[in-house]
């Protein structure tokens, strides 16, 4: 087969966004997919009732593709098709494909009804990039869970992942361009005379990075930011800020210009600064390192300053 040379092509793509976002009940996943531009919710989890959005409620895995190709044919009006919940989708495929058995009972079990379903999702995942490829954002949300890890390299330790099996959930992982994790922000609420309990602040935030608490990833500079408000807006002013490179570089620099002034250490900047020179792209991680290391030198000299007052 030859190849076609014209088909080389160079330069930053503006691609409308593949995301799936997970998190527990109530957190707002079908608020922050509401939010995308004209939605078209295939609703499997009825969670979009709420919403003044399009939607069609689906009871069935066969039903659930009919729309899907619709999607990819351009039938629908939208902007955004959102798939919610890829959970109940999932339980939807496994009802089609396992009918009088389970897919970890499939011929035998040892992983082979996670094949067929990998497979099938394979097979939903192409219609669902001839949509994208038309120009259709695609949102997938899924449901959290909290599971053991066994990390080959240490101790294991609980982490929050998608609730999907692990075979279906990595492949809509790689598939993605966005991994969100959202979650409310919780904090540790101390009284005196009490044992230390969590509560939460009512701030709902959607982490982009992965962290060994739980999966997520962006697609985009390493200027795109650790997390952000649960919000559509939000995220779409974050995907454009991240197309000015430039401009958010020369603001970090700035910022740790700043920082490395107000702490006045000779030996530190010169580390900072060769950092930099060594390793250009990792200037978040040289931004975030400077700003804990200011933090720190605020609260040392917080403490010399409280010392050395004179008692009352």
């Amino acid at each position: 087969m030859a190849i076609d040379l014209k088909r080389i092509v160079r330069g930053r793509r503006k691609d409308p966004p593949r995301v799936l976002i997970y998190s527990f009940d109530g957190v707002g996943k079908t608020g922050f997919a509401a939010g995308a531009p004209e939605p078209f919710f295939i609703d499997a989890n009825k969670g979009s009732h709420k919403y003044d959005v399009q939607r069609v409620d689906v009871y069935s895995w066969d039903e659930s593709i009919e729309w899907i190709e619709a999607a990819g044919a351009g039938k629908l009006d939208c902007k955004t098709i959102v798939l919610d919940a890829a959970t109940d989708l999932e339980a939807f495929s496994h009802a089609k494909l396992f009918s009088g058995t389970t897919v970890t009972k499939y011929e035998g079990g040892y992983g082979k009804g996670d094949d067929v379903v990998a497979s099938e999702w394979r097979k939903t995942l192409s219609k669902l990039e001839t949509a994208w490829l038309n120009g259709i954002a695609i949102v997938i949300c899924a449901h959290a869970r909290v599971k053991k890890f066994e990390d080959p390299t240490g101790p294991g330790y609980e982490r929050f992942e998608v609730a999907c099996r692990p075979a279906l959930a990595g492949l809509l992982r790689q598939w993605v361009d966005f991994v969100f994790f959202a979650r409310e922000e919780v904090v540790i609420a101390n009284q005196k005379g009490e044992k230390s309990r969590s509560a939460t602040t009512g701030a709902r935030w959607i982490y982009t990075r992965r962290v060994p608490a739980y999966d997520a990833k962006a697609r985009g500079t390493v200027m795109f930011p650790e997390k952000f408000p649960l919000s559509w807006n939000e995220f779409a002013k974050a995907v454009e800020n991240d197309e000015k490179v430039e401009e958010r570089g020369v603001e970090m620099t700035n910022g740790i210009d700043g920082m490395l002034s107000e702490i006045s250490d000779k030996d530190f900047d010169g580390k900072v600064r060769d950092y930099l020179k060594s390793y250009p792209a990792m200037i978040v991680d040289a931004h975030n390192r400077v700003l804990a290391h200011l933090d720190d030198v605020r609260k040392q000299r917080s403490d010399s300053e409280a010392a050395a007052q004179p008692a009352a």
